[in-house]
Formats: structure tokens, sequence, C-alpha cells
């Protein structure tokens, strides 16, 4: 399969996690744009080194991680849902417990301003990742 260089991921994390919460967070928007893309998310199955080894091949997108605020987090979560990208918004709950039914619990005891995103993902052409993501900084 051809490469598709007119699209990318990015995903915005927030600055002040512990590391291992932002990785996570990266984990898991990455794992989840890689199962909703299925066929469309890798270019073949393996790169073969000269010696016969299969190495696997990663995603044929960019993955771009950014830092910013839990407030810049949740303005660029609103403009995402406006626009014409696929979202995924890991949450302070997706840390607290693995069980999707205690999530699904908390998370309807709040209204959404009340939510705390860690982090947040888009996936979509080129121009309108950029334009979502444009003024935060690289992950560093």
């Amino acid at each position: 399969m051809q490469q598709d260089f007119s699209k990318r991921i990015s995903i915005v994390v927030n600055k002040e996690l512990p590391i291992w919460q932002a990785m996570n967070a990266v984990a898991h928007i990455s794992a989840y744009f890689g199962y909703k893309l299925d066929t469309n998310f890798g270019t073949g199955e393996y790169f073969v080194t000269k010696d016969g080894i299969n190495l696997p091949r990663n995603t044929q997108y960019p993955i771009i991680v950014f830092a910013a605020t839990e407030a810049e987090i949740y303005g660029f979560a609103n403009k995402a849902r406006q626009v014409d990208v696929k979202s995924m918004f890991f949450i302070k709950e997706m840390i607290e417990t693995s069980n999707d039914d205690e999530i699904g619990n908390l998370v309807g005891q709040e209204n959404e301003e009340s939510v705390t995103y860690l982090g947040a993902g888009v996936f979509g052409e080129n121009a309108i990742v950029k334009g979502l993501t444009n003024g935060f900084k690289l992950w560093s």
C-alpha cells in the first residue's frame, strides 16, 4: 500500500502530568486510532532485514505529540468536535480505574465542563489538524 501523506495524528497532553500518566495517555490515544483506522493504519506487514528477520511496519501517518495546559486541552477538545476529524479524549477516570462500567458511572455524574482531560488526540487532513494544533509546542 502507498503511504498517505495527506493526514496525520496529533495528540495534545497535559504538560503537568507525571511522565507515566502522559505516556499512558499517548499510548491509549494512539492505540485507539490504530484500532479505528484498521487496515488503513499501515502500509503492509513487515520490513525484512538482509538475514530474513521480519520487523513490523509502523503507521503510515505521522504522530505528533504536543504539550499543553489542562485548559488548553479542554479548548482543543471542543474545537475538535466542530471540525471533520476523528477524536479521542483521554480523561482522568481512565487512569483512576480500568473498569469501563465505573468510568461510565463516574462520567455520567458530571457535566462535560467538569471532566478532566489528560490528553486529546485527533486524526484527519493535515490542514485541519495543523489548524487545531497551531500554537502548541512539541512535547519535550
